[in-house]
């Protein structure tokens, strides 16, 4: 039996099913602690339980989460913070987890990978008209992620959940009067370019933890903050590959030798079209049915976990700087996804929608 992640603290977001809920299955098989994030508590409760009758090795416990609500996340962060610091994390049923992720003399530990992988699509705007797409699947994760950082540290991993529609994305970042971007121009309002606008996202917050944090940072070669300027970045980034180091790659698109020993690993992945709750706002109620005969063609839940998993613990991705992932492949990302400078301005962008500093604080 694979216990590769004993002792290791994961949270995945959006676990109570789909992708979400067979990798939080497939880290709790290796013998991780899993903290399940959702919105829906009854429906995580529920398989949760269900996920401890199967007597895996490792542990899980339900957290509230609402990657729409500011309030939600922050207080997810804290309740993290304070689990992370305190008595260690019980289990729902009130026992003590079998791999809570805490050390054997009950000090502190750091969380080991968070997996942002709750997302939305073909939604509506919300009341005053903004794109849920662009709150739920980028600035809710993105202010969770930066509120987690402190509790992050060297050989640490954050798996953005992608998607190959990132490639049909574009970004407008609107200017300000002293020309910084101050925010996403919301110049397209069809679900399907708003989708992959926030894919798109997903892949330059990427490249930019891996610029400020990752394998090749400052902060892997022991300075603090990670916060080199962006000019530096494009210098840095090998744009004709999206990888940050052209060591990282093989020329035959596999994934060559490490290139640090220290940093956080941050990956964008994509599971492919898989058959989960995601489309659920594309069909009315009624019309579900019509999803039946398209399974054929798309992946399971089980099949879409893979290439997560992989990027949440394979040992051949330690200490390269691999930006998108699929079927457990490198694939070369969109141009947008490879602009240095168009990450730094997203990370600033978003930093001030979601109410944070540019500079954050991390873990040693």
């Amino acid at each position: 039996m694979d216990r590769s992640m004993d002792g290791k603290y994961c949270i995945v977001t959006g676990s109570n099913g789909g992708i979400g809920l067979q990798v939080a299955r497939g880290l709790m098989q290796r013998g991780a602690h899993v903290v399940m994030a959702c919105r829906n508590m009854a429906a995580c409760e529920k398989v949760a339980a269900e996920l401890r009758e199967e007597g895996l090795a490792g542990s899980c416990t339900c957290r509230p989460l609402d990657l729409e609500s500011p309030s939600s996340i922050h207080a997810f962060a804290r309740q993290q913070a304070a689990e992370l610091s305190g008595g260690g994390p019980q289990e729902d049923d009130g026992s003590r987890g079998a791999a809570t992720g805490w050390s054997h003399d009950g000090r502190r530990r750091n969380i080991d990978v968070l997996v942002n992988n709750a997302g939305v699509m073909g939604v509506p705007p919300a009341a005053d008209g903004s794109d849920r797409h662009l709150t739920v699947n980028h600035l809710g994760p993105y202010l969770l992620t930066r509120l987690l950082l402190p509790n992050m540290t060297h050989g640490s991993r954050i798996v953005n959940v992608a998607s190959r529609a990132h490639y049909g994305g574009s970004l407008s970042l609107i200017t300000g009067p002293s020309g910084g971007a101050e925010a996403v121009r919301n110049d397209t309002h069809h679900w399907w370019w708003q989708y992959a606008r926030s894919k798109l996202c997903n892949v330059l917050f990427t490249a930019e933890l891996q610029r400020r944090y990752g394998y090749g940072s400052n902060y892997a070669s022991g300075c603090s903050g990670g916060g080199a300027d962006a000019n530096t970045a494009a210098r840095g980034a090998d744009v004709s590959s999206g990888v940050r180091n052209s060591q990282s790659t093989t020329a035959g698109g596999g994934i060559g030798s490490p290139i640090s020993g220290g940093g956080i690993g941050a990956f964008a992945v994509s599971p492919g079209m898989v058959d989960t709750g995601i489309f659920r706002h594309l069909l009315p109620g009624w019309a579900q049915w019509l999803r039946a005969p398209l399974r054929p063609f798309v992946r399971s839940p089980q099949q879409g976990a893979e290439v997560v998993l992989f990027a949440a613990v394979s040992p051949e991705l330690e200490g390269r700087e691999v930006l998108f992932l699929h079927d457990c492949q490198e694939m070369r990302p969109s141009a947008a996804a490879r602009d240095a400078q168009l990450a730094a301005d997203l990370w600033r962008v978003s930093a001030a929608l979601v109410g944070q500093p540019e500079e954050g604080g991390i873990g040693g």
